[in-house]
Parts: C-alpha cells; sequence; structure tokens
C-alpha cells in the first residue's frame, strides 16, 4: 500500500513539474508595467485565439494600440511575443505564474524588466 502512495504521489508532484501553459490560461487582458528609466510605463497586453493559435494588440495607457506580429508559448511557462511600433521591433519574454507574470521587453535601446497580472 505505501509503495502504490508513494507513486501516485510522485506522479502528481510530476504532473505539476510537466504541466504547461495553454492557449486558454492567456486569453484575456493583462495589465502590465514596465520599469524604465526610472519611470513606470502601464498599459494592457490583450490576447486572443483564432484557429488555435494566439495574438493580441498592447494597448499603452496613452491609448495607442500595436498588434503583436509573433506569439508563442515555449518551455517552462514562458511567453514570447513580438511587435514593432515606429520600425523598432520589441520582443518580449515573460514567465507566468499563475495569473501574474514577470519578465524583459527588449528593443534597440536595451532591456526593461515587465510585471503585471491577468485582469479578465
Amino acid at each position: 500500500m505505501k509503495k502504490i502512495l508513494s507513486v501516485l504521489f510522485i506522479l502528481s508532484i510530476s504532473a505539476q513539474v510537466f504541466a504547461e501553459i495553454k492557449p486558454k490560461q492567456i486569453v484575456g487582458k493583462w495589465n502590465y508595467t514596465v520599469l524604465m528609466d526610472g519611470s513606470e510605463l502601464k498599459g494592457v497586453f490583450n490576447f486572443t485565439e483564432k484557429e488555435g493559435k494566439l495574438a493580441g494588440e498592447i494597448v499603452t495607457e496613452d491609448g495607442y494600440s500595436f498588434a503583436f506580429s509573433k506569439v508563442e508559448i515555449k518551455e517552462d511557462n514562458t511567453l514570447y511575443f513580438e511587435f514593432t511600433p515606429e520600425y523598432d521591433l520589441i520582443t518580449i519574454t515573460l514567465k507566468i505564474e499563475g495569473k501574474k507574470f514577470k519578465g524583459t521587453g527588449s528593443s534597440n535601446g536595451g532591456e526593461a524588466p515587465i510585471t503585471g497580472e491577468k485582469v479578465e
């Protein structure tokens, strides 16, 4: 009996460790904050699912909107996406932890930390 319980315990832990995020978990609105040059930039990432693939846009606090040109779920609950405002490719890599995330945004100007959480 102890052997069976031990196997079940190990399987349940393994399932949690290897569980990857699914597109349906990403779909919705996510508030973000970017720390850049001593100030905070805020806005919303809007993710949708079209034909089984993730899509979306970023809406800045100033009301500007940019569509994502690429959205991918990578290993280890990592979400990668990119968009191009004014000829500068910006790439975002986020580690999703439940309804929160943290990560990095990169462009020609350098890197900046990003944090946030799902609101819908």
